[in-house]
């Protein structure tokens, strides 16, 4: 389990960091109200995803 939070803090710092430069790059402004829920939730299904089907292989 320890494993999959620190999936999911990797996930997100990427993803994070990545929207907000895209912010920056595209829009010009700084806006943290999109990027911080697109990465929460991003990351958060890429890790319960990647969680479940590591389960399921191993029961295969």
């Amino acid at each position: 389990m320890k494993k999959v939070i620190l999936k999911f803090f990797v996930y997100f710092l990427i993803f994070f960091g990545g929207n907000l430069m895209i912010n920056i790059l595209f829009t010009s402004n700084f806006n943290l109200l999109t990027a911080f829920p697109t990465a929460i939730g991003v990351s958060f299904g890429i890790a319960v995803f990647e969680y479940y089907t590591y389960k399921r292989g191993k029961e295969a």
